[in-house]
């Protein structure tokens, strides 16, 4: 698990690999323990909000191909109603998962403190 902290904002905790690809998307190498510090929050916000308008795009595309394959499932009889996946319990895409770092960098950014993360 890797926490994110700053003391503008709540923390909070991400899988290693959630991480990883959220510091991908970034363009972060990826190291742990790792500090934003306050002159680099503009560029990471910038990029922050850059990845995720693009996930959000591949996200969208994902989720309608996932429908499609279940609506073409159940209309052939292999997938019952009640056996169809509820879309808020669909993976969670990156566009998601960048949320909460995109606020805390906002937050940080305003407040002028860093962004740090480490193994929890």
């Amino acid at each position: 698990m890797i926490r994110f902290m700053s003391k503008a904002a709540a923390s909070f905790v991400m899988t290693e690999e959630v991480a990883q690809q959220v510091f991908k998307a970034l363009g972060e190498d990826g190291h742990v323990p790792g500090i934003w510090v306050v002159e680099r929050l503009p560029d990471v916000i910038a990029q922050a909000q850059s990845a995720r308008l693009v996930a959000r795009q591949r996200d969208a595309q994902a989720e309608a191909q996932l429908q499609a394959s279940l609506e073409a499932i159940e209309s052939s009889g292999g997938l019952s109603e009640a056996a169809q996946a509820d879309p808020q319990n669909w993976p969670v895409g990156l566009s998601r998962r960048l949320v909460p770092v995109l606020e805390m960098l906002e937050r940080a950014q305003a407040a002028a403190q860093p962004v740090v993360w480490e193994r929890d």
